[in-house]
């Protein structure tokens, strides 16, 4: 079955077109089987393009989970700029606002756990830590929780450490919602406790 090219799609550039059904065979099939189960050349043939036109862009599987990953984060990008915007003017203090830009990630890759994080664990030469999505995460985190110790809101944090602590718990969602069954409400209230709460002087 081939990916369909809409209209839309159908006035790009014919690079962009050949790149869009690639991606949209790869969510297909990841969400169909499983990213694990899925390997290139099914991702070739489901998109209806040639071997090479895939090869030379991506030269393995995890190079196409990066591409899906900056596609499919660019609204939480935007959402989670426009949330530290807003928080600012409100002078929500930057511990606060660390929080709050926990609940957006948290909350996106809980709808998307299905796949998503799968498809991160898959990309960037098997270093999910350094995909876009979590790239932007950290920094918007570690800043937020310098300006907390700075103004004393926090003592003796190790700011760095910290955050990669709070990207790999994230990282694992799928595990705590899906595997060991806990609610969206238990996540947000035990990362509150552990680095909201657990860290205010």
């Amino acid at each position: 079955m081939k990916t369909e090219t809409t209209p839309a799609a159908a006035k790009l550039p014919r690079e962009e077109v050949t790149r869009q059904r690639i991606l949209a065979a790869a969510k297909e099939l990841f969400t169909r089987h499983g990213v694990e189960n899925v390997n290139i050349h099914q991702i070739v043939k489901h998109a209806g393009v040639g071997q090479a036109s895939v090869y030379r862009r991506y030269s393995e599987k995890g190079d196409i989970c990066l591409d899906i990953i900056r596609e499919e984060c660019v609204p939480l990008f935007s959402e989670v700029q426009a949330y530290l915007e807003q928080a600012s003017a409100a002078d929500i203090s930057p511990l606060e606002q660390f929080y709050g830009v926990i609940l957006k990630y948290v909350d996106y890759l809980a709808q998307k756990s299905s796949w998503l994080c799968a498809v991160s664990r898959a990309s960037s030469g098997y270093r999910p830590l350094q995909s876009p999505l979590y790239q932007s995460m950290r920094s918007a985190c570690r800043g937020l929780l310098e300006q907390a110790l700075e103004q004393g809101e926090v003592v003796n944090v190790d700011t760095a450490f910290t955050v990669e602590t709070l990207l790999a718990t994230v990282n694992n969602i799928d595990f705590h919602t899906l595997d060991h069954g806990f609610s969206l409400e238990q996540i947000h209230a035990g990362l509150r406790r552990l680095y909201v709460d657990g860290l205010r002087a």
